[in-house]
């Protein structure tokens, strides 16, 4: 079962270097195949340009950008296939810095092939890197941070609603920062957002302080279509200072379609070997009420996968109370949505094993009444070698059925951390599940 997880990495990590290194190869309108074509971008005009807008509107489609450490004080639309890269120079970074707040600090306009590779790009408006529609898109060692937070938005977003063809992301090893230092009531700051008609590999990234989720997926805004995510190996942190709901979520936007629309909407959303904490808890619980506290560190309300090999550490304190979506609990699988008898919604199933889920006030996992599927929940570590307490036995951390939903089988449960320790996997092979023959 390990091969499985590591295939998952690294065919996301080959996918990244391979759209990366392949575009500059490409040919390109009136040269011959095969042919590279780079522009060189220097602010102290010792290139082709002084500008990276000026470098991409000189390039021919599927050409590379060189970007030497700079700041470059514009918004940049990316209307062409390209890799757009900083060169590593001792003299600093290539900074992206546009000046008033721009909808976009990089918008994505093109269906080809986009790579972005070693830039830091402040974002000041709505959104910092993305687009909608059916962009292929590859972001890797990129940093973005909010510079005006007080604008609501999105740091990393591609949504394709259009209901025609695929988009494709890729984040790769890149640092996402939200930039709230302080408890505000809004507005909300996200830091990956992925929906509609996609495919999207989120693996090694950091990402922190944002006002909402670090990570959302959903499905497209009519509730059809079909999403793919992997989740690999992230760390977040203080993702929900302003809106408790969830570190990651996986269901549709809110508020829902109203005329609300059949349900068909499908998919598989893996979210596997990451760690989610939040450091600032205890300043939190202390807040007014008014002030949102976070509520889970995975809230899974829609499509089916796997959620293994996670941290989750600390998440959820007493403080925690239930939002219009979801109750309080590590991971929390359903929703709470009111759905009219008319409208068929079949929950798919969901896998939770080889988790480490400590130090939750109130629930490891809960499962809403809404998910009928039953849940393989074995072999997770509960904080205790004596397993969950609440539906089952042990002091560890509690497992909640709400209403009719089929008790999870939780047992046989893992005797000690079984969670990614620095990349690792551990537990499985060495046998910390008791009793389990795989």
């Amino acid at each position: 079962m390990i091969g499985r997880y590591c295939v998952t990495l690294v065919a996301a990590i080959a996918l990244a270097t391979s759209k990366s290194e392949s575009a500059p190869t490409q040919s390109t309108a009136g040269r011959n195949e095969g042919e590279r074509h780079t522009v060189v971008v220097d602010p102290a005009g010792r290139g082709d340009s002084t500008t990276i807008q000026g470098g991409i509107d000189l390039i021919p489609p599927g050409g590379r950008v060189k970007v030497l450490p700079g700041t470059y004080p514009e918004a940049l639309v990316i209307g062409k296939g390209l890799t757009l890269e900083g060169v590593a120079r001792r003299r600093g970074a290539v900074l992206v810095a546009p000046s008033g707040t721009p909808t976009a600090a990089v918008q994505v306009t093109t269906s080809e092939q986009v790579t972005l590779r070693n830039l830091t790009v402040h974002s000041p408006g709505a959104n910092g890197i993305g687009g909608q529609g059916t962009l292929d898109l590859t972001i890797e060692r990129v940093n973005v941070l909010a510079i005006n937070p007080s604008v609501p938005g999105n740091l990393i977003v591609v949504v394709n609603n259009g209901g025609s063809g695929r988009a494709t992301l890729v984040v790769v090893d890149s640092h996402v920062d939200g930039a709230i230092t302080g408890p505000v009531s809004s507005p909300q700051v996200f830091g990956i957002r992925v929906g509609g008609d996609i495919d999207a590999w989120l693996v090694g990234n950091e990402i922190r302080r944002t006002g909402g989720a670090c990570i959302v997926v959903s499905p497209r805004a009519d509730l059809k279509g079909r999403t793919n995510a992997d989740i690999v190996n992230n760390d977040l942190d203080e993702c929900y200072p302003t809106g408790r709901v969830a570190s990651i979520i996986v269901g549709p936007g809110f508020p829902l379609p109203s005329p609300l629309p059949p349900i068909t909407a499908e998919g598989t959303v893996n979210i596997i070997g990451n760690k989610i904490a939040n450091t600032k808890i205890p300043e939190l619980c202390h807040l007014p009420s008014a002030i949102s506290r976070p509520t889970s560190a995975i809230s899974y309300e829609y499509f089916g996968g796997r959620i293994e090999r996670n941290q989750i550490l600390g998440v959820v304190q007493s403080c925690a109370a239930p939002t219009v979506r979801n109750l309080p609990a590590a991971i929390w699988l359903g929703t709470l949505y009111s759905f009219p008898a008319d409208k068929s919604v079949v929950l798919q199933p969901v896998v939770v094993r080889h988790n480490d889920i400590v130090g939750n006030a109130q629930a490891g996992l809960r499962v809403a009444a809404t998910q009928t599927s039953p849940v393989d929940a074995t072999c997770n570590w509960w904080g205790s070698a004596t397993g969950p307490s609440g539906a089952g036995p042990g002091s560890g951390d509690a497992v909640i059925v709400e209403g009719t939903a089929p008790t999870p089988r939780f047992t046989p449960f893992a005797t000690r951390p079984v969670a990614r320790t620095d990349g690792q996997f551990e537990g499985e092979d060495a046998g910390e599940c008791a009793g389990e023959s795989d």
